[in-house]
């Protein structure tokens, strides 16, 4: 259901209040080309299944000039793990072939560059350029985009659309940590089907009594990459030497 017609909560409530509930950790970070390819094995799969495939595969081929010489029978027993493996295997190997022909084997720093890599749309693009390189833009997967219309800050119908109004309405400050607390959010309270509404830490929110609520919690916020997605990957990944 959509918002109401109630005003909007203000982005720096939101943020303040979601920083709070989910403090941002410190540790390593995965690097462009990790952040990458791990963001392409992670499409269908959970956090641990990618960290333990990507960090099998980056011990083998730790860069993109190494892994664009592998053939699909050599990454696919490394990525097994992540699952649809047979499909990922040749598209990260076409990604590294890419970036070697194309980009002196280091990945570029802008999105319509990264865009133009197999495999790659605008939620990874703008993952790496999150993670990989701590640049500002708005990854937006099916969280993002659900809660920022119960908030009443876009009125939207895709998550590419959804990217596009927040990057009109947020300050740019807001745009690295948008993704990352608007999902441990929607795991945890703010759920596609029977959100927590009575527990939400947001004042104010326009949907705050329209929504049907349910009665079991989400998954339950814990530190670590298992609920911090591709930021908490990345550290995880540099916490083993890959970094």
């Amino acid at each position: 259901m959509r918002a109401s017609r109630k005003v909007a909560p203000a982005p720096s409530a939101v943020v303040s209040a979601l920083r709070r509930r989910y403090p941002p950790e410190t540790g390593g970070a995965a690097g462009p080309f990790r952040t990458l390819v791990a963001t392409v094995l992670s499409q269908r799969t959970r956090e641990e299944r990618t960290a333990e495939a990507a960090g099998r595969l980056f011990a083998a081929y730790p860069d993109a000039p190494s892994l664009a010489a592998a053939s699909p029978g050599e990454v696919v027993p490394l990525i097994r793990p992540a699952g649809f493996y047979n499909q990922k295997a040749p598209v990260i190997i076409e990604i590294a072939r890419r970036l070697v022909a194309d980009f002196g084997g280091e990945v570029p720093r802008d999105l319509e560059s990264l865009l133009s890599l197999p495999g790659v749309g605008r939620k990874t693009a703008n993952c790496v350029l999150v993670y990989g390189f701590g640049l500002p833009a708005i990854p937006v997967d099916t969280h993002v985009h659900r809660i920022s219309n119960r908030l009443g800050w876009v009125r939207t119908r895709s998550p590419e659309e959804t990217e596009l109004a927040l990057r009109a309405l947020l300050p740019r400050r807001y745009w690295p940590d948008i993704n990352e607390l608007l999902v441990l959010f929607g795991r945890e309270l703010c759920r596609p089907v029977g959100p927590r509404c009575p527990e939400c830490p947001l004042a104010g929110c326009p949907s705050r009594g329209i929504l049907r609520t349910g009665r079991r919690k989400g998954r339950a916020y814990a530190p670590g990459f298992r609920s911090s997605l591709l930021g908490g990957l990345g550290k995880a990944l540099g916490g083993r030497g890959v970094s």
